[in-house]
C-alpha cells in the first residue's frame, strides 16, 4: 500500500479522532506510516477496500485514502439459521 494518496479529509479525520496534538504535516506522515502497516479486511460497497490496524479502520478507494475511523460498536454475532433447526 505504498502508492496510496492521502486526502485532506482523511488527514483531518485522523487528527480529530486519533492525533489531536499533531500538526498537519506530522499527522500526514504518521497516517502514511500506519497505513503501510494496516491489513486488508474486506471489499466494501463501491469497490472500496477496508484495512485495519488495531482499532483503526482505513477506507481506500481508487488509490486514495478516503477516511479513517474507529468502530463505535461491537460486531453483531451471527444468529441461528432457523431453516437448519427445523
Amino acid at each position: 500500500m505504498n502508492d496510496v494518496q492521502l486526502t485532506g479529509h482523511a488527514i483531518a479525520r485522523f487528527q480529530e479522532r486519533f492525533a489531536g496534538n499533531l500538526g498537519w504535516a506530522a499527522a500526514a506522515q504518521r497516517l502514511a506510516r500506519l497505513l503501510r502497516r494496516a491489513r486488508f479486511l474486506k471489499v466494501c460497497e463501491g469497490k472500496a477496500r477496508l484495512y485495519a490496524l488495531g482499532e483503526m479502520r482505513f477506507v481506500v478507494q481508487d488509490g486514495a485514502l478516503v477516511t479513517v475511523y474507529r468502530p463505535t460498536y461491537p460486531p453483531v454475532p451471527p444468529t441461528a439459521d432457523l431453516w437448519c433447526l427445523s
